[in-house]
């Protein structure tokens, strides 16, 4: 083989391999934490702060990502995701998976005066991210491709997965803002208590909901009018999450 046949090998294995990336990107879980604190009441943005010790919000939204490269937080690993079949409804099982997790977290922080201030620290980190991660429709996805991990694609000349693609490439590509997430918020104040209203199982089924859209790219070659069509669905669940995220902080610090 020649060396333009090499090279031309190469370039288009390069296409084809994905960008690893984790849930919604850093910036988008960063988006999520900030939605939240436009949404907490004043008490309770002083009381995550001091259990933070000195993290801002949008590192402590990423913080389960971030301690990937420690294998002493290994076990949290599965944490991040729940997989069930197409068709399926979504349920509760104990376990390393996402609903199940996110559900605990909750009940816990609800629980706080048994817990230390290093333990609150903790949880609300947890709390944080795994928030982020369930409104991303993949992380309920189906488990037969991994969430969408490896169905294969190309946008813009670069090569991808659906997964990649809707957890940072969407953001990036179409430069989604906190401000493009915040005037997404189309909801009256009763639907607003509505979305809050604590029930993970009935959160995910709520994602789940977008996956037929999702997975309509239309071949394995993504054009602009898919992405145009997901922007506003990003944006939307990012929201969402945020809402939630200060729902369930406030009513925990309400005392």
């Amino acid at each position: 083989m020649n060396k333009a046949l090499i090279t031309l090998s190469f370039l288009l294995t390069l296409l084809i391999l994905p960008i690893k990336t984790f849930a919604w990107g850093s910036k988008g879980h960063a988006m999520v934490a900030e939605v939240a604190f436009n949404y907490m009441d004043e008490n309770t943005k002083k009381e995550v702060l001091k259990y933070l010790d000195g993290m801002t919000i949008q590192e402590a939204a990423n913080w389960m990502d971030n301690v990937k490269s420690d294998h002493s937080y290994d076990y949290m690993r599965a944490y991040h995701y729940a997989n069930f079949d197409k068709g399926a409804n979504v349920v509760e099982t104990n376990g390393d998976n996402i609903v199940f997790q996110l559900n605990t977290t909750i009940k816990e922080l609800q629980n706080k005066e048994s817990l230390s201030k290093e333990q609150i620290n903790t949880k609300i980190k947890i709390l944080f991210h795994l928030m982020g991660d369930l409104h991303q429709p993949l992380h309920v996805g189906y488990g037969e491709d991994k969430g969408g991990n490896t169905i294969q694609l190309n946008y813009n000349f670069r090569g991808t997965n659906l997964h990649s693609l809707w957890d940072s490439g969407i953001i990036e590509y179409k430069k989604i803002t906190l401000q493009d997430c915040l005037k997404a918020n189309n909801y009256s104040k009763n639907e607003i208590r509505a979305i809050q209203y604590t029930n993970v199982v009935n959160w995910a089924t709520d994602t789940r909901a977008y996956l037929p859209q999702i997975y309509k790219t239309g071949g394995n070659k993504i054009n602009d009018d898919y992405v145009d069509a997901c922007a506003p669905l990003i944006e939307n669940q990012i929201l969402k999450a945020g809402i939630r995220l200060a729902g369930v902080l406030n009513e925990v610090f309400k005392n």
